[in-house]
């Protein structure tokens, strides 16, 4: 994955690497010892959001571990959920 700072995230488009428009980034989760990227907080744009996990606001948790790519989108990779 490309190398980018954590304050160019906030409200970048993301999409399942099927094609499926998921949200926009809302908040980061890092770990502040090591700088290591966490999770995602993804505010959806899609009715169906079951398929992931989210907190008590609906907001999708994505752990860093499905990100795979980020050009136009941050592409999450749904296979490694």
């Amino acid at each position: 994955m490309t190398t980018i700072l954590a304050s160019t995230l906030s409200d970048t488009p993301v999409m399942g690497s099927d094609g499926t428009e998921i949200g926009t980034v809302h908040n980061i989760t890092m770990n502040v010892e090591t700088g290591e990227l966490q999770r995602l907080l993804v505010t959806p744009t899609i009715d169906n959001v079951r398929r992931f996990d989210t907190n008590d606001d609906g907001k999708i948790i994505v752990p860093a571990s499905c990100m795979s790519d980020i050009d136009d989108y941050l592409i999450v990779d749904l296979t490694r959920r």
